[in-house]
């Protein structure tokens, strides 16, 4: 499927959804991503006010097994409501079938604003880990010698509780540890409930446009 092909289809499925009085909302993020791949099908998640509160709603009927996922996140949700969809859905994914396909990945979808277009970033398996804001878990987590903890909070970036700007994060990161042999930095991920998806795929995004790893396992905290 080409890039304008793919762009029509979402428009489309845009459009479908606000026919039924829904819409997603997907991040801007002014980094070129992914622009074309083959063989995808789409999931839903689409925000619903609750009460004051934002809720997810998923959508996964258009959803093939033997096919890479598109995942098409509405960028004001939080991340209390994403996490646990994104955990089961990746559960769903590495289950035993007779349908399964090798070789097939999962994306997050956005708008590039710098080429104003839909572009893709890779999901990789991710092990969540859930933890409650006075459990001391940042004690707990071992940082290796080329690794670096940042913590996404209140549409900032902190590294040891000190705010870095995108501008600076890079070179920030890189003066923080010195990699031995053949290690390559890499970055373990925390972020409040209250972070919102936009907010988390901007940094990821900008993690993988820089060529930064990202740990397999991330920190979900809970705000009391």
């Amino acid at each position: 499927m080409t890039k304008r092909a793919y762009f029509a289809l979402l428009t489309m499925c845009l459009i479908f959804i606000n026919c039924q009085k829904k819409a997603v909302q997907l991040p801007l993020i002014d980094i070129p991503g992914i622009s074309e791949i083959q063989n995808h099908s789409s999931i839903w998640v689409f925000m619903e006010p609750n009460n004051g509160d934002s809720t997810a709603r998923l959508n996964k009927n258009n959803k093939i097994l033997n096919t890479h996922w598109i995942f098409n996140i509405d960028r004001r949700l939080p991340m209390k409501e994403v996490v646990p969809i994104l955990a089961e859905m990746q559960e769903n994914r590495n289950k035993d079938s007779m349908h399964k396909k090798e070789g097939m990945n999962n994306y997050f979808s956005y708008a590039d604003t710098s080429l104003e277009k839909i572009s893709l970033a890779p999901f990789t398996q991710v092990n969540f880990k859930f933890k409650n804001d006075q459990d001391g878990f940042l004690d707990s987590i071992n940082e290796s010698s080329c690794s670096v903890f940042i913590k996404i909070e209140d549409q900032s970036i902190k590294i040891n509780d000190k705010v870095i700007d995108q501008e600076t994060l890079e070179s920030v990161l890189h003066g923080q540890k010195t990699c031995e042999n053949s290690e390559e930095l890499k970055v373990i991920l925390a972020y409040d409930d209250q972070t919102l998806f936009q907010d988390y795929l901007q940094t990821k995004v900008f993690l993988m446009h820089k060529g930064i790893l990202c740990d397999s396992i991330e920190y979900l905290y809970t705000v009391k």
